[in-house]
Formats: C-alpha cells, structure tokens, sequence
C-alpha cells in the first residue's frame, strides 16, 4: 500500500476512534442533508484518478458517502473536506473558497466534473485497485 494512501486510512481511522470529550467544531462548508445525494450517486464511494493534463501526477479524488470529500495527488498534501448537494450539481469548499459542479458519467468508470464559472472540465477515471503513485518526474 502506497505511503500517502496509508497515512490518509491511518488518520481517519484514528478520527473515527477518538474518544473526545468535547464537541467538535463544525468545518466551514455545505451542510448537506443526511440523505441529500445528487440523482446519479454512482460516483460516490469510489476513487477516482485524474486523467487531466496540468494535475498533478496522481491526483484523486473520493466522494464518501458521509459527505467527506477527500483529495490527494501522490506529490502535494492531501484534503478533507464536506461535499453536499446543489440541486442537479455538487459543492464543497478548497480553503475558504466555494466550490460547485456538475457531474457527468459517459461511462460507469469515467468521471467529468464541470466547475461552475470555468471553461475547462476535470476528467477522472475509476482508479484501479491497487494503485500505486507513478514515480516523481526528474
């Protein structure tokens, strides 16, 4: 298992098991309904690898079901974030900043994300399992 993947499983299982005593504070973004998915949630609980050139070598991306967005790249550090429903398009937050898109599948292993306000789509496809980050360019 790749380094950064087992670093991310590590972390949120270490979440999931803490014993906080204290509330934990709610992170800025969407505050989805507990049953709010988009109409074609086929997406949703799969790992998807970026196929866009300009991305870094590896980038992925994971819709959970609990409404956790994670973001990786095999080179950059990763992102937790919460993702909910827009409607017919999906949203989350990069820092401080909105995020909406809508999703299209021409295939059940390809992935288009069309950001709301740009020109260019984000393309993945499912990542195949295992999965192990190419090697850093020179």
């Amino acid at each position: 298992m790749n380094g950064r993947v087992a670093l991310v499983l590590a972390a949120l299982a270490l979440t999931a098991c803490s014993n906080s005593s204290g509330p934990v504070p709610a992170a800025p973004g969407p505050a989805p309904a507990a049953d709010a998915l988009p109409a074609n949630g086929a997406f949703i609980g799969r790992a998807w690898v970026s196929t866009q050139r300009g991305h870094p070598q590896g980038s992925m991306i994971v819709f959970l079901p609990d409404h956790s967005l994670i973001m990786d790249s095999c080179f950059e550090a990763y992102r937790i974030s919460e993702w909910g429903v827009a409607g017919d398009n999906i949203r989350w937050r990069e820092d401080t900043i909105p995020i909406e898109a809508s999703i299209t599948m021409s295939h059940p292993n390809e992935l288009t994300l069309q950001i709301v306000g740009q020109e260019g789509r984000h393309t993945y496809m499912a990542a195949s399992v295992p999965y192990v980050c190419p090697e850093m360019p020179r």
